[in-house]
């Protein structure tokens, strides 16, 4: 039974979380004291490179699907980050009147924040979205982002999550596909060991976008239920051009502490300074020889 959308209010309702009396005082400032506090810690202090000018991102946190509980953590992850680092002013939405033409052109980009399901419904504001993007605006996407039931929004995505063959808590080894490309480079070399829920993805292909990160499958538990890629290829951050715009999609994010993981919210700031057109960096695919 279709229940409506889940608000981030909803959410901490419908997950029995309780909300800390001393909170932050903002939209969507849902989560304890202590973990904000973890968060503006692990932040980066400074932007990756010198905004072009002032940047103002939309994070749009609405659920129609499963509620991923970590999703005020997220959304509060990408404010903090902003704020701390200057790189641009995040606003924080469930609210799909923000794609409205007149409200969208206020943003440089859009970040989905683990948004599974079908939380933009109205055929006008869906064509506002693929058509900012591919006028020169940005998309970022968080995890779940990539299990949106909206085809086109996925095609320009660059991927569906079909499953998680590793579970949440699972630890993976990640192969780092170019360690100096500059959404990268913080994760400090080659491979790098990453606890998360990791997911295995179809509607992708490497010769649409340039993949960054993937399963090292040579050092990653392979024996798992649910693998169904014969090809070995299962790739986990990229980038992609639409249009005259710019895509960044990563999967990291399922559980809230990730979002006090330093590498990774210095990950997410390279990947959303790039979307916001700031950060230049090579989207050129990246076939697998």
């Amino acid at each position: 039974m279709n229940r409506g959308p889940i608000t981030l209010t909803a959410l901490l309702a419908l997950l029995l979380l309780p909300v800390p009396a001393d909170a932050e005082d903002r939209p969507g400032a849902t989560i304890p004291r202590e973990d904000l506090e973890k968060i503006r810690k692990a932040a980066p202090d400074k932007p990756i490179v010198a905004p072009k000018k002032p940047r103002k991102l939309l994070v749009f946190s609405r659920i129609t699907g499963f509620p991923h509980k970590s999703v005020p953590w997220g959304a509060q992850a990408l404010r903090v980050i902003g704020e701390k680092s200057g790189a641009y002013t995040a606003v924080l939405s469930d609210d799909p009147a923000m794609f409205d033409k007149d409200k969208l052109s206020q943003f440089d980009a859009v970040a989905f924040n683990n948004n599974c399901g079908n939380p933009v419904q109205d055929p006008q504001r869906r064509k506002n979205l693929l058509e900012f993007v591919a006028g020169g605006g940005g998309l970022v996407g968080i995890h779940c982002a990539a299990h949106i039931d909206w085809a086109e929004f996925i095609e320009m995505l660059g991927g569906w999550s079909v499953n998680h063959p590793w579970n949440a808590g699972s630890t993976i080894t990640l192969r780092i596909e170019e360690p100096s490309h500059p959404l990268v480079k913080m994760f400090g070399g080659p491979t790098y060991q990453h606890t998360d829920e990791i997911f295995q993805f179809d509607r992708y292909s490497r010769d649409r976008q340039r993949v960054l990160i993937s399963i090292d499958t040579k050092q990653t538990n392979m024996n798992v239920p649910g693998i169904f890629r014969k090809d070995g290829d299962f790739g986990l951050a990229w980038i992609r051009g639409h249009g005259k715009g710019r895509v960044f999609y990563t999967e990291f994010g399922h559980q809230e502490d990730i979002y006090w993981r330093p590498v990774i919210l210095a990950h997410y700031l390279a990947g959303i300074q790039y979307a916001l057109g700031d950060l230049q960096a090579d989207a050129t695919p990246n076939p697998k020889k």
